[in-house]
């Protein structure tokens, strides 16, 4: 920083102009928060009027309970609390099915939102205009925390409203509940916020909080399953913890939360001013001085530019199919213990093994997260596209299939090992403790769900040929088809062609059924059309370039 910059920035203040960029990132930012919250607030919404209709009494629940009060469901639910208040409260079975995976996605939305205005905004070039003007240096990262807290209150505020309605609910559970969303997106904006500051890239920024997201919800998961103090790593374990809805309610543990993500902010306001602008703080290794054989191709390039992504698909892929794996074993302990109407609606009416209706979930659970590494990179085009570099690309002699369209192809190969991964760890180790005869049947649950991510990849592949100003739309519709697939079932009222749009909703629940080979060869051929008609968009549309 020069001498007169440092004087000025000394006479405004490192946080002059937060309120004026505050309203600015708002108005950037409307689409975004009015489709995350509203999609929020109506699936709570919708989701407090149907399931508890699934049990319609106290006894109907108590039946529930006893079917979820084991070490394989609890890791995929929340801890045993919840369980033990099934009977006297609709409140503790709601937030004991909904809340952990609803947790999750929240902190997706923040991890988006906190990237998209610190570092994806420094590596296009964006900030520097701003940062030209009379502001402080760190303005633009205190403009993004404020309105983070803003949009996690307004969805406290609106996931409350949505659960007012549930039978015995007291104001202040409601409260609390909804106040449960309010920690966990500060909690992610305040990881992101520090991710951005490590990494140089947003991709790689991404890539980081994400992973935190994956082992926060794993190590939930884990201390549920053994009711130890691993959730108490978690970012997402710290909500449940309150024990929202059952006689052990408590506040103190978003107390801990806010704690944590105060000292997590302090940390990034600290890393902002130790960094060079346009850097990370951890360095990166020197390039060679000329380039590899197979680097010479703008595909290659996207490649090399989406390496760090990859990565971080495989290891988190990987522990999240090392969890999963450790625990289908355990399906069949608690079959024995039900009755014969528990176990049909457990089974789905199949003879099939109990590990077989465990690997239906899960392996669709894989394939979500999955999914999400690979719309990342369909992102990462558009931002080369308007960041200035695919224009030097642009300017050379390259096919438009070479470049932008090339990071479909990433795309989809971080998609499939991705799933791959996952699929191939999860029969691992579960094979390991149900037998090795096992394996293929698990290996082929998580391929079978391969077509329906090269659909959801191809799509969000043709939005950037087509509407690329609406790109971000691939992220309502990975909203979509996990709402869809991981709760279509227990929503009451829903209309059958909502959830045929899901390609998910095509693919044959194997191992409880038979393999649909026609409608694996179906969504191939439609993903097949979908990426065609993207590539058209691209070679018809003009480039947008800085």
């Amino acid at each position: 920083m020069t001498t007169a910059a440092a004087e000025i920035e000394d006479g405004l203040g490192t946080l002059a102009g937060t309120g004026k960029l505050l309203r600015f990132y708002l108005r950037r930012t409307r689409i975004f928060l009015i489709g995350w919250l509203g999609g929020m607030f109506a699936f709570s919404a919708l989701m407090a009027v149907s399931l508890p209709e699934l049990y319609p009494d106290a006894a109907a629940r108590a039946e529930g309970a006893a079917l979820l009060d084991t070490p394989a469901m609890r890791f995929m639910t929340g801890p045993s609390q919840y369980i033990d208040a099934y009977g006297e409260s609709v409140g503790a079975m709601f937030a004991h099915q909904i809340l952990m995976w609803s947790l999750a996605v929240t902190g997706v939305m923040f991890i988006l939102l906190v990237t998209r205005l610190t570092r994806a905004d420094e590596e296009t070039s964006r900030s520097e205009v701003v940062r030209s003007l009379p502001v402080g240096r760190r303005a633009d990262l205190a403009a993004a925390l404020l309105l983070s807290l803003i949009a996690a209150v307004a969805l406290g505020a609106l996931i409350t409203l949505s659960v007012m309605g549930l039978e015995g609910t007291e104001s202040s559970q409601a409260v609390l509940y909804g106040s449960t969303f309010t920690a966990t997106g500060i909690s992610f904006a305040a990881i992101t916020a520090v991710c951005s500051q490590l990494a140089a890239y947003s991709s790689t920024a991404n890539g980081l909080a994400f992973a935190v997201l994956g082992f926060a919800f794993l190590m939930a998961g884990a201390g549920y399953a053994e009711g130890s103090w691993l959730s108490w790593l978690s970012p997402i374990g710290w909500p449940e913890l309150t024990y929202v809805y059952t006689p052990e309610q408590r506040w103190w543990p978003l107390v801990f939360a806010a704690a944590v993500s105060a000292a997590l902010a302090w940390l990034a306001f600290a890393l902002v001013a130790k960094r060079d602008f346009g850097a990370g703080m951890l360095t990166t290794r020197p390039g060679r001085a000329f380039a590899k054989p197979g680097l010479r191709s703008a595909t290659a390039l996207t490649f090399r530019l989406t390496k760090g992504m990859l990565w971080t698909a495989v290891i988190s892929m990987l522990l999240l199919g090392l969890a999963y794996g450790s625990v289908i074993g355990s399906a069949d302990q608690f079959l024995d213990s039900m009755s014969e109407t528990q176990q049909e609606v457990f089974t789905r009416g199949s003879s099939a093994p109990p590990e077989d209706s465990f690997a239906v979930t899960v392996t669709q659970v894989q394939a979500y997260i999955a999914l999400i590494f690979a719309l990342l990179v369909i992102g990462r085009a558009r931002k080369e596209e308007t960041g200035g570099r695919g224009e030097l690309l642009g300017s050379s002699p390259v096919a438009r299939s070479g470049w932008p369209g090339s990071y479909f192809v990433a795309a989809m190969v971080n998609g499939t090992v991705g799933t791959l991964v996952g699929g191939l760890t999860l029969a691992l180790i579960g094979a390991a403790s149900l037998g090795w005869d096992t394996f293929g049947k698990l290996t082929l649950a998580s391929l079978n769900y391969l077509p329906a991510v090269w659909v959801v990849i191809a799509a969000a592949f043709a939005l950037l040929g087509w509407v690329p100003r609406f790109g971000a739309l691939r992220w309502l519709l990975w909203l979509y088809v996990f709402v869809i697939g991981y709760f279509g079932s227990i929503i009451e009222g829903m209309p059958e062609w909502v959830g045929k749009g899901s390609p998910f909703k095509h693919v044959a629940e194997y191992p409880l059924e038979d393999m649909d080979w026609p409608a694996v060869a179906a969504l191939t051929a439609v993903a097949a059309g979908l990426a065609i008609l993207g590539y058209v968009g691209i070679r018809r549309r003009d480039l947008h370039f800085s």
